[in-house]
Formats: C-alpha cells, structure tokens, sequence
C-alpha cells in the first residue's frame, strides 16, 4: 500500500494543477548501485560472486522482496532467508543514504526548482518504510522544496509497487489529475505502470537499465541536465 506525508498546499502558477513524481531512492539518490554493493557484501559472506549481468538479470524490481527469493535460489545462497536478506539490504541501504556523502542528483534538483516555480506539486514514492523514507528525505532537505514522501513498501496484502494504482493513489493524494502528472522513474517497470496510469514520463537509465525497453516514455536520458526542463514541460504542457 502506499502511505504518504502530506504538506501543504502548492503555489499558484503556470503549472499549479501539475504534479512532478520521482523515485526517490533510484533517480534522487542512486540507491540501484548502493544496493548492488550492500547485496554483494552479503553474498561475499558465503563466498558468492555478484556480477552486474546476475544483477541485471534478477534484481531490478523497485522492491526486493519480489526478486529475493528467486535471485538467493538461482545463486545458491543459503546463509540467511529471502526475508532476512531483504531487511538487511534496505537496513544497510538506508544507513549508507543517511550518510553525509549522500547526494542529490543535480539534474533532478534542476527539474524540481523549475517545477516547483512554476507551481507544481512535487511529490516522490521510495520502496523504504515510511518512517525510513520520511528520515531519510529530511536528512537531505527534500522539505525545501515541500516534497510529499510515499512509502510503497508492499503489505502482506499488496504484490508491491509498482502497479498502475500506486501511481494513481499518489496523484489522488496530492489532488492532481494523473494526466497532468510527470512521473520520472529509472526502469522498465516503473515506466509502464506510469503510462498505464496515464502519466507523461522521463526516465533516467544507468548501468543497469540502460538496455531496457521505454517504449512509450516522452523522454530517454542518462542525466537530467541534459535536458532543459522548461522547454521539455512546455512540450508537455506540464
């Protein structure tokens, strides 16, 4: 389910009924690689080797629960359960974001101030508890900007972000209309449930993702400064 920490209302402006969405831990924060390195820490324990390739292929679903128990299977570890595997990874994946080393990606900056003085709303889903996301938005001053922080953490009822509905909660919560909502994501997955939700999206690949199919995405990059956001919402009439 996704939860959320609502703000306070957003100013009037040229885009005061849109609303900009990221991925927090993926396109802010580069948390994909933090996980590869926590994850191969783990495995290293037990003598097992990760790859980019093993990454790749089994481990770039937003939530790690869905691919744990398939991925320690497929690379024979046994030294802990799936669910203890995951607790770890997001306990030391959260540690690592809390660090004063941590940074926001500049481009994504770029694009939030230039939505944000437009009159956006500006909203972000991470696949971290809800109180490990909220603290690990204040530590890096996403309330400068008045970001509203969703958890998408799966509950024992819901097969886990993303889906379309995630993306539509999050715009019904921030009172926005899904198709003035620019959702900017980091995978396949995440791009076609947002399309299927009815957002404009960008995407922002990396070593990872960059082979994947974003069919149907209004933008492919590699870095968000390579783009002026301001032309690219007026292309989109954000």
């Amino acid at each position: 389910m996704v939860t959320a920490k609502i703000e306070d209302q957003q100013p009037d402006g040229p885009s005061a009924k849109s609303a900009l969405l990221f991925e927090m831990d993926t396109v802010a924060l580069g948390a994909r690689q933090i996980r590869y390195s926590v994850l191969a820490g783990i495995l290293k324990e037990q003598g097992i080797t990760l790859t980019p390739i093993l990454y790749s292929r089994y481990c770039l679903h937003p939530a790690p629960a869905v691919y744990m128990p398939e991925f320690l299977k497929a690379v024979k570890y046994t030294a802990a359960s799936p669910e203890e595997v995951v607790e770890r990874l997001n306990g030391e994946t959260t540690s690592r974001l809390m660090h004063k080393s941590t940074l926001i990606s500049d481009g994504l900056i770029k694009w939030i101030e230039a939505a944000k003085a437009r009159g956006a709303a500006i909203a972000c889903v991470s696949i971290l508890p809800q109180l490990a996301a909220d603290d690990v938005a204040a530590h890096l001053g996403f309330q400068r900007w008045g970001v509203e922080v969703f958890s998408a953490l799966p509950s024992s009822t819901d097969k886990g972000f993303p889906r379309a509905e995630h993306w539509l909660r999050m715009a019904k919560a921030i009172n926005r209309n899904p198709k003035r909502c620019l959702a900017i994501v980091s995978n396949m997955a995440t791009t076609k449930t947002a399309l299927a939700a009815m957002m404009h999206v960008a995407v922002v690949t990396d070593e990872f993702t960059e082979y994947q199919d974003f069919c149907g995405a209004n933008i492919v990059c590699a870095d968000l400064k390579e783009v002026k956001p301001d032309v690219f919402f007026q292309e989109i009439s954000f």
